[in-house]
């Protein structure tokens, strides 16, 4: 018998000064995505950005009908469309064909005021409901940054979002940026009920965390892989610069690769044999594995081992999660 995956694709371009064009960071590598989820009979769920959603829809016309029609193939597919929020796109403008950004003060929710955030919710589920036709019950935070929940809890209340998925064990970000959050503290389990913070469990809880799972990582399992990576001359199709993107050889940077820390299991950025590694010694025996990807930075070495997973697991979508999450 298969065991369960849930395979995460956050659907959105790059944060960055270079933000990337509609066509290379989701249309093309989305359309190969879904091609290997046919070939295999498998589902995912696609976390679509609905604030960049909503900043395409007002300034660039064709692009938002071009993301629109994909959106709607992607539902048509058996896959699920869910709630992100960059609330960074508040923030950006228009210069002729290219976008830009007057700083990164919105980068986190909490930058807005309760009545901005109720705002921004009721527009961008609106406009996901209206292109997919199906509610919206799940929700990935931007940049990771869900904490505190207390922001979050009459929002899951009012719009009836039942599932998580911002939650990373093991990880942090703590350099003082816009950027950073704390998973240090949440429990490695595969999945949980919680109430009032995300990273305490509660039996009783109202909702519930679907955590990407994650691994301890170390710099001999980063040096094979980016040896790896390099043989294979892998390369992304999205064409934009993200906001936290450093040279490798920047002392942060060396810092992060030299380091042992946990890593989030993608599809990006990994090569297909370090990928089948990691399911066999770390993810053996998991109950639950929980993935996550970018079509922005999905590569020939990604497809690879979207091939590896489909065929492996069963699937699921976010209609599947009450009933198969309730039997586990």
């Amino acid at each position: 018998m298969k065991k369960n995956a849930i395979i995460t694709f956050d659907y959105e371009v790059f944060l960055g000064h270079k933000t990337g064009s509609i066509e290379n960071c989701v249309i093309k590598p989305t359309i190969l995505i879904l091609k290997i989820l046919e070939a295999n009979n498998a589902k995912a769920i696609f976390f679509v950005d609905a604030t960049w959603l909503l900043f395409i829809k007002e300034n660039f016309a064709d692009d938002f009908q071009l993301v629109a029609r994909q959106l709607k193939s992607i539902v048509k597919a058996g896959s699920s469309v869910e709630l992100h929020l960059h609330p960074q796109w508040l923030d950006a403008f228009k210069t002729g064909n290219l976008i830009s950004f007057n700083s990164y003060r919105y980068y986190k929710l909490h930058s807005l005021n309760s009545k901005e955030i109720i705002d921004l919710f009721i527009k961008s589920i609106h406009l996901l409901e209206s292109i997919t036709n199906q509610k919206v019950q799940c929700f990935r935070a931007g940049g990771w940054c869900i904490e505190p929940f207390d922001l979050y809890k009459d929002i899951f209340d009012t719009f009836n979002i039942k599932y998580d998925f911002s939650v990373a064990p093991g990880l942090y970000i703590k350099e003082g940026e816009v950027f950073d959050f704390d998973f240090s503290d949440a429990p490695h389990l595969p999945f949980y009920r919680f109430q009032n913070d995300v990273l305490k469990p509660q039996k009783t809880g109202k909702y519930l965390e679907v955590p990407v799972s994650t691994y301890l990582n170390n710099p001999f399992y980063r040096l094979i892989n980016k040896l790896l990576l390099k043989a294979a001359n892998d390369k992304i199709y999205g064409n934009g610069i993200g906001i936290k993107e450093k040279s490798f050889f920047s002392t942060k940077s060396l810092y992060q690769h030299l380091r042992f820390s946990h890593a989030m299991l993608t599809l990006d950025k990994t090569n297909n044999l370090f990928f089948r590694y990691l399911l066999q010694t770390h993810f053996n025996n998991t109950k639950l594995l929980v993935i996550v990807s970018h079509p922005k930075t999905v590569s020939v070495q990604s497809l690879t081992n979207l091939s590896i997973v489909t065929k492996s697991y069963n699937t699921l979508n976010s209609s599947d999660l009450q009933e198969q999450l309730n039997f586990l």
